[in-house]
């Protein structure tokens, strides 16, 4: 009988994984066919508005019609979700039949569609499977449409003529104005209600559709036509039909609205920023400043004419990254950008390791290394898990990389500050004093090792994952004869590295201490200082936290300075947290230190320290070395007098 119900429940296990699936992609679908219909009649509904009156009726009735289309396809969902699904959508039908103000019928669209999402633990959004083929597109088009629109998309072709309304002119800018890609994906997958457009969610694959996409999306758009590559020309395409929806929105008074399609036109532009980043990286900062000004002016109350200059300042620079973006570099350039991409990635988080590691040597608990190199492993793995995970799992939402960079840089900035002030704090002779015994009795504390290996994970990590986004794009753009080119670049770029960081650990331990801590410990709050302007930044154009402009202040990316109230606050705390460390360390501890010492006791220990015979004779025990417990304080180096505490130099220095 136990026989017989394992081979039931093996069984009824096997039906669920054949079941299972089909019927999760067909509900998947269906809530996406339902979501598409539902933001096509919002957006229609839209259209059928001047100044706040129904001046097109006909959009109103084509919306109405959009909605049908997303009841039809609620009604496959089974069970209750797809009972409440068609309640909500006639509750937006109510709203388009009495004529309710738009702002409102699109409120309760995106309310309704985050729903969906939410209670069938779906994706709605589509994207690509693969980058769109023009080739294909031009050929599907032939066979599809062009017998209504034309074979260059002007609504002349031999059906034209007997259709009532008219075939679109699809090579007209003013058609497709604020349709993205997206939008026009879902208009071919469901057609047009009231004309002759017909469905092709069934004729069609779904990767043969947004083949078609980009031929039409190309009819119209020179510029995304000059990208070079399917994925971005779309890319491209969505960011332009954002800003003319943002300016639209703008000039019919909602604010708010041209905010946030400012901000989705800057989170479009964010998939083509790896690919600019490993060809033109200059482009991608002013990008990324004339963005944030183009949504400032359009959120805020910059009149027409402010606003109109911002967005053409930003149409400048897409077009110089499109130009970039079919660039097709030789072999030497791809080589050369390898290079210097790794170079540049990678110098801050190589700096910052060498400084860790010398000041590790110099303290006498060489040992704890491998805490430093375990971190700086951990974060290369967890690199490669992070770009894979923003690469294929968080694709639809940009903003949560943006949400990602901001919080490392913060979380950085605020390590590596405390790294440096304990640099810092260590110049005063006293202190030192104390730490080498300390660290001699029992090599690093435990707290300051988790420290230096959470300052080098968080170096590398930093630049990690995006360094792979890059070089992912780069690849992308050589195509199989540049990655001969961009591999070599890659690994002659990694030895350069990896020499400066052997250079920093083994000759910056014969750096006098003094200088070497301050110049070291002020490295080190320089980054924190970059880290808390950039991670402020990257928060903000995420939306993740508002930004407040500051006319006067000009921006530096190289010192992270961005002209909004909130980074210059974070950034003014760090200063002010600087000035305190040094207080307390220079100022506040060495009097209360006096001040706690009996006099008598001070003066046997400066007389011991007078008397004490040169260190340039007397080499400190080697590291980790048991210390006599008769040891007087006094004996131990102070800063500049230490030398450096490796084995052979100490034998050397005994057998002399």
């Amino acid at each position: 009988m136990s026989e017989i119900l394992g081979y039931l429940r093996s069984a009824a296990a096997l039906a669920a994984l054949i079941v299972l699936p089909a019927f999760a992609d067909g509900r998947e679908e269906a809530a996406r066919r339902a979501t598409a219909a539902l933001e096509l009649a919002a957006q229609e509904y839209c259209l059928a508005f001047r100044s706040g009156v129904l001046a097109a009726p006909a959009e109103a009735r084509e919306a109405a019609l959009f909605l049908v289309e997303a009841r039809r396809a609620a009604g496959a969902l089974p069970g209750a979700v797809g009972r409440e699904l068609d309640g909500r959508l006639a509750e937006v039908g109510a709203l388009i039949a009495r004529a309710a103000p738009p702002d409102t019928v699109v409120a309760r669209a995106a309310s309704l569609t985050r729903w969906m999402g939410s209670a069938l633990g779906v994706a709605l959004d589509e994207r690509p499977a693969r980058s769109p083929s023009a080739e294909a597109g031009a050929r599907l088009y032939g066979q599809q449409c062009a017998q209504c629109h034309g074979a260059r998309g002007f609504g002349d072709g031999p059906a034209a003529a007997g259709l009532t309304p008219h075939p679109a002119r699809l090579a007209d800018p003013a058609v497709l104005a604020a349709a993205t890609p997206l939008d026009v994906y879902r208009r071919i997958s469901l057609g047009v209600p009231g004309t002759a457009m017909p469905a092709f969610g069934d004729a069609l694959s779904a990767q043969q559709r947004w083949d078609l996409v980009l031929h039409v999306v190309a009819l119209a758009d020179s510029l995304a036509a000059r990208a070079g590559d399917g994925e971005r020309a779309l890319a491209l395409a969505t960011v332009r039909a954002d800003l003319r929806t943002a300016l639209a929105r703008a000039a019919g008074g909602d604010r708010a609205g041209a905010g946030a399609k400012a901000l989705d036109a800057y989170l479009a532009y964010e998939r083509l920023e790896p690919a600019l980043r490993a060809v033109r990286p200059s482009l991608v900062p002013e990008a990324e400043a004339a963005f944030a000004a183009f949504r400032l002016a359009a959120a805020g109350s910059a009149d027409s004419a402010a606003l109109g200059a911002r967005h053409a300042r930003v149409e400048v620079l897409l077009a110089r990254s499109a130009a970039a973006l079919a660039e097709h570099p030789s072999a030497s350039g791809l080589f050369a950008e390898s290079f210097i991409l790794l170079l540049r990635e990678g110098l801050e988080a190589i700096l910052i390791l060498g400084a860790i590691v010398a000041v590790v040597v110099k303290s006498g608990a060489e040992a704890r290394k491998r805490e430093v190199r375990w971190g700086a492993g951990l974060a290369v793995v967890a690199s490669l898990a992070t770009a894979a995970l923003i690469r294929w799992l968080l694709r639809i939402a940009p903003a949560q990389q943006e949400a990602l960079e901001g919080m490392v840089m913060l979380l950085a900035a605020a390590v590596l500050f405390y790294v440096s002030y304990w640099m810092v704090s260590k110049l005063d002779k006293d202190a030192w004093q104390r730490f080498v015994r300390q660290s001699i009795e029992g090599a690093l504390a435990q707290g300051g090792a988790l420290a230096l290996a959470a300052a080098a994970f968080l170096a590398v990590y930093r630049e990690g994952f995006e360094t792979v986004l890059f070089y992912q794009a780069l690849y992308g753009t050589g195509g199989a004869a540049g990655a001969a080119p961009i591999t070599a670049g890659l690994v002659l770029g990694g030895a350069a590295l990896v020499g400066l960081f052997v250079g920093i650990e083994r000759f910056g331990v014969r750096v006098p201490l003094k200088p070497f801590f301050a110049v070291t410990g002020a490295l080190l709050y320089f980054m924190a200082f970059v880290f808390a302007g950039r991670g402020v930044t990257e928060l903000q154009e995420g939306s993740w936290i508002g930004a407040t402009p500051v006319a006067g202040v000009p921006a530096n990316d190289f010192l992270g300075i961005h002209p909004t109230l909130e980074s210059l606050m974070a950034q003014g705390l760090l200063v002010a947290a600087l000035l305190a460390g040094l207080g307390w360390a220079f100022v506040v501890r060495p009097l209360r230190a006096r001040r706690a010492t009996p006099p008598q006791v001070a003066g046997r220990v400066l007389r011991r320290t007078e008397a004490r015979p040169s260190l340039n004779r007397d080499w400190p025990a080697p590291s980790g070395a048991a210390v006599p417990a008769t040891q007087p304080a006094a004996d131990v180096p102070v800063p500049g007098e230490i030398a450096a505490a490796r084995p052979h130099r100490q034998e050397r220095a005994a057998a002399d």
